[in-house]
């Protein structure tokens, strides 16, 4: 019998002693001899006793895609939209965001895109930053341009993480 497991009670069967995550060290079972494994934001532990196994699933941390035709998009946060409209398609932040939000916009349309601020907010990209508030901006300069943020300071600052093309900061 390995070091890592213990006969309980008289029982032949091995038992797990401890589990160990990434942090916080070795957790013992209580005294039915579970350990429990929660989910914490975004992630969902289901069991199956019959199976012996547990499944673990994201539900969060991806992006809903969404295709957008018309001229004014009020964007939404852990979302991606693809403007199609032949005119300039207006996309804003939105007004409250959590520090690791992430927005994507995949250039389709013809008109390219252009993302808008509310009061106090700023995107970064690179060692550039938009004007801070409703006259500061991002755009597009081709059709096919894309442009992927995260939001870095909650509610009010914003940086690129990705883009393909050039993006003009105003």
């Amino acid at each position: 019998m390995s070091q890592y497991q213990k006969l309980q009670n008289g029982s032949s069967t091995p038992e797990i002693e401890t589990l160990t995550g990434d942090a916080g060290g070795a957790v013992s079972s209580d005294a039915a001899l579970n350990v429990n494994i929660v989910g914490g934001t975004g992630i969902n532990v289901v069991g199956n006793p019959g199976t012996n196994t547990l499944t673990i699933n994201t539900t969060g941390g991806f992006l809903t895609w969404s295709r957008v035709a018309g001229p004014a998009v009020a964007m939404d946060v852990d979302n991606g939209y693809i403007p199609t409209n032949a005119a300039l398609v207006t996309f804003t932040l939105p007004v409250t965001a959590a520090v690791g939000d992430e927005i994507m916009i995949c250039g389709e349309g013809l008109g390219g895109f252009t993302i808008s601020q509310n009061a106090g907010q700023t995107i970064r990209f690179g060692n550039v930053a938009s004007t801070t508030g409703v006259g500061g901006s991002v755009s597009s300069t081709n059709q096919w341009d894309t442009v992927s943020l995260v939001c870095r300071v909650a509610d009010t600052d914003w940086s690129v993480m990705n883009n393909v093309g050039i993006l003009n900061v105003v």
